[in-house]
């Protein structure tokens, strides 16, 4: 079950090479911490490979997603029969792979994007401790954006282009989705989404996830849950001020209002129970000086997400 953590708007400094600190925006955070058992992860198998199943679409079983729902069947079988020789922790760090997967590809089943993402999910790894480009888990990035807004607002869609719109009364917001697999590529990135958001958009969000930026094949180690939050928390604003001149370009232009960087890991809090947790925090960024009906609105999507 998830527990929730949520942290305050704040004010964000920039140290110029004089030595002068200078506000550079407004950052605000949430975090949330998801716990699946073992003997749940083969249920979410189950319930995947249903949804395929209605969409009469086979899921191979050499594809990412195939091979992580035979992980999570044969984890929870050897389990109940006490096959310890044959369970090891990547088996279950990798049903909990699954478990992420599970939460927003399920939310798909009545929408009308759904064939589509399902069918662009089988295509690549969905291993997150790999560190290689994969096209599956570019997809997956804008299905889970979309799920944790979706959980907060109902009026929100996947829908190209950018990525995902949220509809509100008076606007809409369009928000693109980028994964960052090196630090090299950000200004890249960043030019990319703007070009999607002026295709059919006045102006929109970027959000971006850095998993890919994190050591390969590792968990999170932390004495407790604040203390995962905290890091993470260190792990998004550090990417934010090292790349804090690109994001200022392009929200000074206003093409961009806001900026969400995401990073979720596996979390190893050995004194809770359960020790092993799927871990998240979104922080989202934007600067102070934009146009009043902008700053209305991503106020109100701050208001939205952190609800």
């Amino acid at each position: 079950m998830p527990t929730t953590k949520i942290k305050k708007s704040e004010r964000m400094w920039v140290q110029r090479p004089s030595g002068i600190l200078i506000p550079a925006g407004r950052i605000a955070d949430i975090s949330v911490r998801s716990k699946t058992t073992v003997l749940e992860t083969k249920d979410r198998a189950k319930q995947i490979e249903d949804i395929y199943e209605k969409a009469n679409i086979q899921i191979p079983t050499n594809s990412g997603l195939g091979e992580l729902i035979k992980t999570a069947k044969d984890l929870s079988d050897n389990w109940l029969l006490g096959n310890k020789d044959n369970l090891n922790y990547q088996m279950f760090f990798l049903s909990m792979h699954l478990g992420r997967i599970a939460d927003p590809l399920l939310l798909l089943n009545n929408e009308q994007v759904r064939d589509r993402y399902l069918k662009e999910l089988l295509s690549g790894s969905l291993n997150f401790f790999e560190r290689e480009p994969s096209h599956a888990k570019d997809k997956f990035w804008e299905l889970e954006a979309w799920a944790k807004i979706r959980k907060r607002l109902d009026s929100v869609y996947l829908q190209e282009p950018p990525d995902i719109v949220i509809d509100y009364d008076d606007s809409q917001i369009g928000i693109s989705c980028k994964k960052i697999y090196s630090e090299k590529h950000v200004q890249n990135v960043l030019s990319q989404a703007v070009n999607q958001i002026e295709k059919a958009f006045e102006f929109g969000i970027v959000a971006v996830n850095i998993d890919d930026l994190l050591p390969a094949d590792k968990v999170l180690e932390g004495g407790s849950s604040d203390a995962v939050t905290k890091r993470l928390d260190q792990i998004n604003r550090g990417f934010i001020n090292r790349h804090i001149r690109y994001f200022s370009k392009y929200l000074a232009a206003s093409r961009i209002i806001s900026a969400i960087v995401s990073t979720s890991i596996i979390a190893d809090v050995p004194s809770e129970e359960p020790r092993f947790s799927n871990s998240y925090l979104w922080t989202v960024w934007t600067i102070s000086e934009l146009k009043e009906r902008h700053k209305k609105l991503i106020n109100k999507f701050y208001q939205t997400i952190m609800n």
